[in-house]
């Protein structure tokens, strides 16, 4: 009899979520988590813009990366989601700002990084802009840390805590 009562109240709670058109996953609504990860990703498009001889900033970069990012804890958040990061920089300050892309589904995450070089390739600060799907509305603040493997192959090692309103 107890089996048959929880298979109606489950039954009820997934028509009650049907009617206020809400699936599963969106009535979780509230989740807080920090995301430890860790991504490859390959070299896919790169210019270089050189200045004149004689400016002492050498170059601007362009580029485009793209991969998986894995989640270190084994979560369903970002975990295998295909990972896309577009860059710029200046040689001269060895910095700049990238955009990052990640898909899962139907859902994506956006987000900003600030970088900088360092001796073994750059890092700085991840700032989530928002998602869709699931994701709408997500916010969130990180770090990250990204080590070039070999002229076309990279990681990237993330930190981010994050919010779903």
């Amino acid at each position: 009899m107890m089996k048959l009562n929880q298979t109606f109240a489950i039954s009820g709670l997934c028509l009650a979520l049907s009617i206020a058109g809400l699936s599963p996953a969106q009535a979780w609504a509230g989740e807080r988590g920090h995301f430890r990860g860790v991504a490859v990703l390959n070299n896919t498009k790169f210019t270089e813009y050189k200045t004149p001889e004689g400016h002492p900033y050498k170059a601007a970069w362009s580029g485009e990366q793209e991969g998986l990012v894995f989640n270190d804890n084994k979560g369903e958040f970002l975990d295998k989601a295909h990972y896309i990061v577009q860059f710029v920089g200046d040689a001269g300050t060895v910095s700049g700002y990238c955009l990052k892309t990640f898909s899962m589904k139907n859902d994506r995450v956006f987000a900003r990084c600030d970088w900088k070089g360092t001796d073994s390739g750059s890092g700085g600060t991840v700032t989530i802009l928002g998602g869709t799907g699931r994701y709408a509305g997500i916010k969130g603040k990180g770090t990250f840390k990204f080590t070039p493997v070999s002229p076309v192959v990279n990681w990237d090692l993330l930190e981010i805590d994050y919010e779903i309103p």
